[in-house]
Formats: structure tokens, C-alpha cells, sequence
């Protein structure tokens, strides 16, 4: 990897444990122009668990703690009913 390219990630790559979920909350209430948090669930045929992760996730990171402005549910052509269980 060009030596560019690998500084550009290591400058925007964070893990989960770097950051409080509390902290993150009030340096978005702080500041509008922080960056927006969004997350994207990716999902083939997980009717059975789509659900139960889209509920914990509005519960857990968009009511309780107000961090998470969108989920997304990319479905990829399932067959089952993912796409109107996480709706």
C-alpha cells in the first residue's frame, strides 16, 4: 500500500474501544458540524434476526443514547421477508 494511502486510513480507522458513547454524544450535541453517525447492517435472508438487531440498535443508540442518526438495512435480493421485517 503507498505509504499516502495507509497514513489517509490510519487517520480515519478508529475502533469501537477509542470512543465512549457518551463522550461521542456530546461532542455531537457540542459541535453540528461533527460528522453524523450511521450504520449500515448488511443482510441476505436474516428475516429471523433483522428485527431483533434494528430494535436493540433504535433502542440502544438512537432513543437511549441519541448517537446513531440512520440505520440502513442494505438488502442483498433475499427471499425471505428481511427487507419488511427490518422496515
Amino acid at each position: 500500500m503507498l505509504r499516502e494511502v495507509a497514513r489517509w486510513f490510519d487517520a480515519r480507522t478508529f475502533r469501537a474501544g477509542q470512543w465512549a458513547a457518551d463522550d461521542l454524544v456530546r461532542r455531537l450535541e457540542a459541535d453540528p458540524a461533527t460528522p453524523r453517525v450511521s450504520v449500515v447492517l448488511p443482510a441476505r435472508n436474516e428475516e429471523a434476526t433483522v428485527g431483533a438487531i434494528v430494535e436493540t440498535l433504535v433502542a440502544d443508540l438512537v432513543q437511549r443514547v441519541p448517537l446513531v442518526d440512520e440505520i440502513v438495512v442494505m438488502d442483498s435480493g433475499s427471499t425471505d421477508r428481511t427487507a419488511a421485517v427490518a422496515t
